[in-house]
C-alpha cells in the first residue's frame, strides 16, 4: 500500500473498547467499519432454530478480522459479542470501499484476509463434521491456547457441535486420564 493509503486508513481509524458481553453488531446490521481484534476475545454467534445461541467463530488472535461478511456492505448474518473486555481498532467502511477502487496494495490485503477467513471457517466445518467429540475439543486446545479459561463452556460446546453437557463429561474424562 503506498504511504497515501496508510494515511487514509490511519485517519479514518480510531481504537475502542468494548466491555464483557458488549455486542458489536447484531443480526441483519450492516456495519459502519472493519473491526480489527486488539486484545481480548470475542465470538460470533447466530440463534438456531430452537432459540438457542450457536457460536459459529471466536476470535482471540490480534489483528482478527471482526467484520462479520465477506461483502463489505452486507447485513451481518450473526451477531458478534465480547465475550471479554476487548480493544479493537475500527476503520471506518466508506474509507475502506472508497480505497478498495484505487489501492491494488489493500485489495491484495483484502484478497489475503478473504483467504483466512475462508480456511479458517472450512477448518472448523471439517473438524466438527469429521472428528469425535474428544478429538474436536482437543483439536480445540491445541488450536486456541488459553481460550479456554475465558470462553464459557457452553460456547465452547456449540462452537464445536456439541451439547454442553457432553463438553463438561468429556472434561471430566480428560481429567480424570490425568490423574
Amino acid at each position: 500500500m503506498s504511504d497515501e493509503d496508510v494515511t487514509a486508513l490511519a485517519a479514518a481509524s480510531r481504537i475502542q473498547h468494548f466491555g464483557k458481553g458488549d455486542q458489536l453488531v447484531s443480526v441483519g446490521e450492516v456495519p459502519t467499519a472493519v473491526t480489527l481484534l486488539i486484545s481480548g476475545v470475542a465470538r460470533g454467534y447466530y440463534i438456531d432454530a430452537a432459540g438457542k445461541d450457536a457460536t459459529d467463530c471466536i476470535a482471540w488472535r490480534p489483528g482478527e478480522v471482526l467484520t462479520p461478511a465477506a461483502g463489505l456492505q452486507t447485513p451481518s448474518p450473526v451477531f458478534l459479542e465480547a465475550v471479554s473486555a476487548i480493544d479493537v481498532l475500527m476503520i471506518d467502511m466508506k474509507c475502506i470501499i472508497d480505497l478498495l477502487e484505487t489501492s491494488l496494495g489493500l485489495n491484495r490485503l483484502y484478497n489475503l484476509l478473504l483467504l483466512r477467513s475462508w480456511d479458517y471457517h472450512w477448518a472448523i466445518k471439517r473438524v466438527v463434521s469429521q472428528c469425535k467429540a474428544k478429538d474436536r475439543y482437543l483439536w480445540f486446545l491445541k488450536e486456541f491456547p488459553g481460550v479456554v479459561d475465558i470462553v464459557p463452556g457452553r460456547h465452547i460446546a456449540t462452537f464445536l457441535g456439541m451439547t454442553p453437557v457432553t463438553l463438561s463429561r468429556l472434561r471430566s474424562a480428560l481429567r480424570a486420564e490425568e490423574d
